[in-house]
Parts: structure tokens; C-alpha cells; sequence
């Protein structure tokens, strides 16, 4: 059997199938076999330990893509081969010119309405004139009628700088205006929401909900944004609060909320971090939101922002548009979407996210150990793979081929392709497979793909 030459993240390859299967079902008391894919090496001290279990037999049903984006291109950068295989459904915006090309990809367009008006520079602040608001709202409504896209009112009004110099009160009258203004202009189906804050903050969202409940306003869709890198695991909480708080809660019915969006998300430290951006978009796709957006930040050696350097908020590079190591967990995170399996982790800081099929016909697992809080460098994770004999890949009888494919963190550096680490053969009937990976370096992610 040919094998790679080994990665020196992995030691001490000796597989337990080598083992007789009489011996072990009897050291085990149990008709599986136990088979250890890239080590055999006891857990090292003072690493963090996750097992993972993954039943490739139990399918997700309705789950969202998180795959989305905040500004991030031009007119033709990045070229359609690096957004494509993304496959972003939520495009946060208010340059109206892209609108052919982003739900020419399959994007919902959502329109940052705010941006079009501008934060207290040539036209002041809208509370300052509240009818030349409306005004300015009404005719972009009027020009955009042939249109399908949900308006973001205003964005981030809880930050004083730059995004609201006014009071709370001010800020709920210029969503009351806004709001007016497009639904006269566009009909009752328009999707209208907010607010958009720049953190999770329920007292906000209640007092924006009962002023609009007040007012008769509607708000079809809740929003604001998950940015603190240290608080990835907090977003279920914050997500099933809103739901149980507002969206479940009969006294807001007459608001209409339909959605939920994190339309942005992955704050300043994790922008490039692989383990991170796939921790966002893992608990943001178990939390059962309707849509994320990546948000985008300064460049590490300076430059335009990643919103507006056509960069995909830092995905690729502005000039060539080649691929950084964040660019393939979110193309690996759109792949293994449609046939998402369950899995689940005994520790929040490692995650994975299992699937039956991608494009090319493999099953798939895409996992990271990501830091919260004081996390030691390198983790030992063990993942136990339930029902592959299921898989099609499987069907033939003939042995599965495991690869496992490093997505560095690398930073701002090109990664054209991504480098296997290990790969094995593994012959599979009806059993359970142990693979224990040793040494998971913090910030890192990993495929694993079974052909």
C-alpha cells in the first residue's frame, strides 16, 4: 500500500487494524473495529482533548449557507472561478452596480442603506433632516423598483464612532422613516429590517422591537453582528434568546419577523485564522440563522480596506486574486453543505463539519481547533466515524482511501493549493472507525475527504 511521506504533525503511524479482529472484539467486548487512521501515540500533556463523533447515516436537514460577504469585490474581480465555488447566498452592500453580478451568482442582495447616505459628512445626520432622509430613501426606492433585494436600514447604531452621533430615540425615528418611505414605494412584500448593531445586545434589540411595535412599523428580518473572536461559542445562546424573546413571543407577531441574519461576522484577530472563520460559520450554521456576511478589516501590511481592495474581505489577494488559506475552508464549508451530516464535539473550541458528498463524489470533514480564551497551542482530537458502509463512496466493498488535506495559518500568504499531510487506505464494512489526529495546532483547519 503506498503511502505519503508523513507530515511531521503526525507520529508513530501504525494502524490498530493490523491487529486480529478476534483479539480486539475480545479486549473491547464490542463487534467494531477499532481503527486508528494517524497515530497510535498517547494524548500529550497539557494539550486540549476533543472527540468528535460523526454519523455519516443521520443527514442535517434545514440548515442555511453562512457563506457570505461584505463589499469585498469589483466589477470583475474577483474573477467568477474564485466566487463561484463559494457559493455565497448573502451579500451585504450598497454599491447598486454589483447588484447583476452578486444574484447573478446566487447571492441575495441586501442593501446597506445607511452607506448610500453616508455618516454625518456632506449630507449631515438624518435626524438633523428628517425629510431629506425620506426623501433620499424614497427616490433610491423609486430607482431600484425592478429590484429583488432586503434593505439593512442603518448600520451599526450602537457605535458612536463613526456609524451615530444621535440618541437611541433618533435612531428608532430614522428607521420609522426609512421605513415608511419604501414600503408606500414598494409594496408589502419588501423585506425591511434591522438594526444591525455591531454586537449582541438584547436590551437594544427589545427597545428597537417594542418602539416599532409601537409605531406599526414591521421588521422583517433581526440583525446584528458577531465580532468578538472570543466569543464564538456564545453565538447559539444569542440566537435561540432572540428566537425564544422575540421571534417565537406572540406580542412582537405584528412585526412580521421572518429572518435572522448575522450579516457580519469574524472580527479583526480571526480574519485570516482558518479554525476561526470555520468556527464562525459552524456555530452560525447550527444556530439556524438565515444568513451571514463576513466582515472585513484592515490589511496586515496596510492598504485599502479588505471591504474595497476587491480582496473578498481578505479571501484572496487584491491584485492577482489568489487564494489565502481562509478561501479554501469557505470553498470546503460550500461543498459539503448540501449533504451536511451530524456531528458533534466534546470540546466548543474544536469543531468539524461532516458531509456525505462533495462536487467530486467524496465524503468529507472539515475541522479546526480555534482559541477562546487561554487555549493551550495544540490539541489532541479523536474522530469516531459512525455508518461510512452507508456512504456511496462505500457501496463497491473495495477499501476507502482517507486523505487529509492542512489549511495553514498563514496569513496573507498565497496558498495555490492545499498540501496532504497523510493518506491511508482503510478496508470498511459494518463498523466504526477511530481516527485519532495528534498535534491539531491551534488556528489551523483540516479536510479530511474518504474516496
Amino acid at each position: 500500500m503506498e503511502k505519503l511521506k508523513p507530515f511531521n504533525l503526525f507520529t508513530h503511524l501504525r494502524p490498530l487494524k493490523q491487529k486480529p479482529f478476534r483479539t480486539l472484539c475480545a479486549l473491547l467486548f464490542i463487534s467494531f473495529a477499532l481503527l486508528t487512521f494517524l497515530s497510535r501515540q498517547s494524548p500529550v500533556f497539557g494539550q486540549t482533548q476533543a472527540t468528535v463523533a460523526i454519523d455519516f447515516g443521520a443527514p442535517v436537514q434545514g440548515i442555511h449557507s453562512m457563506s457570505g460577504f461584505l463589499y469585498g469585490i469589483g466589477d470583475n474581480k474577483p474573477p467568477n472561478d474564485k466566487l463561484s465555488p463559494l457559493q455565497p447566498k448573502l451579500w451585504r452592500t450598497s454599491t447598486l452596480k454589483h447588484y447583476p453580478r452578486i444574484t447573478g451568482i446566487g447571492s441575495q442582495f441586501q442593501l446597506l442603506l445607511s452607506d448610500t447616505w453616508g455618516y454625518g459628512k456632506a449630507r449631515g445626520w438624518p435626524y438633523e433632516d428628517y425629510d431629506k432622509w425620506e426623501e433620499h430613501v424614497r427616490k433610491l426606492a423609486q430607482q431600484h423598483k425592478d429590484k429583488n433585494m432586503t434593505w439593512d436600514v442603518w448600520n451599526e447604531p450602537d457605535l458612536k464612532d463613526p456609524f451615530w452621533r444621535g440618541s437611541r430615540k433618533q435612531f428608532f425615528e430614522t428607521y420609522k422613516r426609512a421605513y415608511t418611505a419604501i414600503r408606500q414605494e414598494l409594496g408589502p412584500n419588501v423585506m425591511i429590517g434591522g438594526p444591525s448593531i455591531a454586537k449582541y445586545d438584547q436590551g437594544f434589540l427589545r427597545d428597537f422591537l417594542d418602539y416599532c411595535r409601537e409605531n406599526n412599523l414591521e421588521v422583517n428580518f433581526i440583525s446584528w453582528h458577531e465580532l468578538n473572536d472570543q466569543e464564538i461559542t456564545r453565538i447559539n445562546n444569542h440566537v435561540e434568546e432572540v428566537r425564544r424573546s422575540f421571534v417565537q413571543n406572540s406580542k412582537y407577531q405584528s412585526l412580521k419577523i421572518q429572518k435572522i441574519y448575522l450579516n457580519e461576522i469574524v472580527g479583526p484577530t480571526a480574519q485570516y485564522r482558518p479554525a476561526e472563520n470555520l468556527g464562525y460559520l459552524t456555530y452560525a450554521e447550527q444556530s439556524r440563522v438565515d444568513g451571514a456576511c463576513k466582515a472585513c478589516w484592515e490589511p496586515i501590511g496596510g492598504g485599502r480596506n479588505n471591504c474595497f481592495n476587491e480582496s473578498l474581505d481578505g479571501l484572496v489577494t487584491p491584485e492577482q486574486s489568489a487564494p489565502r488559506a481562509v478561501w479554501w475552508v469557505y470553498k470546503a464549508y460550500a461543498e459539503g453543505l448540501s449533504s451536511r451530516v451530524k456531528s458533534e464535539s466534546s470540546n466548543p473550541r474544536v469543531v468539524a463539519l461532516a458531509s456525505q458528498s462533495n462536487p467530486k463524489g467524496e465524503a468529507q470533514i472539515l475541522f479546526g481547533y480555534f482559541e477562546q480564551g487561554a487555549s493551550p497551542g495544540r490539541a489532541t482530537v479523536v474522530l469516531t466515524l459512525r455508518n461510512l458502509q452507508q456512504l456511496e463512496v462505500a457501496r463497491s466493498g473495495k477499501p476507502l482511501t482517507f486523505a487529509v488535506a492542512r489549511i495553514p495559518d498563514s496569513g496573507e500568504k498565497v496558498i495555490p493549493q492545499l498540501e496532504t499531510v497523510k493518506q491511508d487506505q482503510i478496508s470498511v464494512s459494518n463498523q466504526i472507525v477511530r481516527l485519532t489526529i495528534p498535534n491539531l495546532k491551534l488556528h489551523e483547519s483540516y479536510l479530511l475527504t474518504i474516496r
